[in-house]
């Protein structure tokens, strides 16, 4: 692929020219990073996308059919691709207000002047309870398919167990499986039990797991996304969990994944999951089963670790207004 079209001479390498890319989308929260601090540095190079690094704030550049995070820019598959190879970790990087263009060492350049700029908050909405259950039956179902890998067990049998336990406590057993008690304990904080201590449960689950968002994270992710989108639900467990992120959160797992759960207790999200939030509980479960399908595109085992989430809040909410109690 040719990249040396439309040269903008910004920046230009020593021979007068620039490599000129342009993204697509962008989250609009990015601007308030670049607003607070103009120079950065690339944080982490990987295969299809990379993060830079502008203060304590991170900014995900990667191809936009992998969905945009919300401080993320999304660009064409190839480009975003030829990018990360031109790229070395800890290298200078520049916001440019003028042109609205990201300037990289050599003379490359990110231009944003035509990206479709996106909110990736989402909006508490009214939900129909039958239809709310219908989809936490389909998300349980999808979830105990083979082809579906969860960080958070070991082994299909694991899986099976955990997905389990979330449908009918009464009918698992914790033998040979410990988890299984801090699952306990964490649903209890979800359903806003007063006697959970949120500290404890949150020591066990932030940062639990491998990879740049580890398991626990993912999972902690998707109660707030239900939360988040669901009409009337108690915003405890949000509100918890920020004061829990802003004491201990740089303690106790990796940059990315913090940056995603900040991001959780202020309502955003990731663009695949704002689509499961938005077909929660209203619209056709066919547009339901087409979003949660679409997670699976999300790292390794995070999509997946992120609908165990979405199906712990789901059973929250589900209990809660069935015993006629405003949550």
């Amino acid at each position: 692929m040719n990249i040396l079209f439309n040269s903008k001479n910004l920046n230009p390498d020593h021979d007068g020219r620039a490599f000129v890319l342009t993204a697509f989308v962008a989250s609009d929260d990015i601007t308030r990073i670049f607003d607070k601090q103009s120079k950065g540095h690339i944080h982490s190079v990987f295969n299809t996308s990379f993060n830079l690094a502008f203060g304590d704030h991170l900014v995900h550049v990667g191809a936009v059919g992998n969905g945009v995070a919300p401080f993320g820019i999304g660009m064409e598959q190839g480009q975003a691709t030829l990018l990360t190879k031109l790229l070395a970790v800890n290298s200078d990087v520049y916001w440019d207000e003028r042109s609205v263009s990201l300037i990289f060492p050599k003379g490359i350049i990110l231009s944003l002047d035509r990206v479709n700029w996106t909110n990736h908050k989402v909006q508490q909405a009214h939900y129909e309870l039958m239809r709310l259950e219908e989809n936490f039956t389909i998300l349980a179902n999808t979830l105990m398919q083979a082809d579906w890998q969860i960080g958070l067990a070991q082994s299909e049998e694991e899986k099976k167990r955990f997905i389990q336990y979330v449908l009918n406590p009464s009918s698992s057993t914790t033998k040979d499986f410990p988890v299984i008690d801090e699952l306990e304990r964490l649903q209890n904080l979800a359903f806003n039990e007063e006697s959970t201590d949120a500290e404890k449960v949150f020591d066990y689950w932030i940062g639990r797991g491998l990879g740049l968002t580890p398991s626990g994270d993912d999972c902690i992710t998707g109660i707030c996304a239900v939360f988040s989108a669901l009409e009337g639900t108690n915003q405890a467990f949000i509100h918890q969990l920020q004061s829990y992120l802003v004491e201990r959160g740089r303690k106790r797992t990796t940059h990315i994944a913090l940056e995603y759960l900040l991001y959780a207790t202020e309502n955003k999200f990731h663009s695949h999951l704002l689509n499961v939030c938005n077909a929660l509980g209203k619209r056709p479960v066919t547009e339901f089963s087409k979003a949660i399908e679409e997670m699976k595109g999300i790292g390794h085992t995070s999509g997946a670790d992120t609908l165990v989430g979405i199906l712990i809040g789901i059973k929250a909410v589900v209990m809660h207004k069935k015993k006629g109690d405003y949550y």
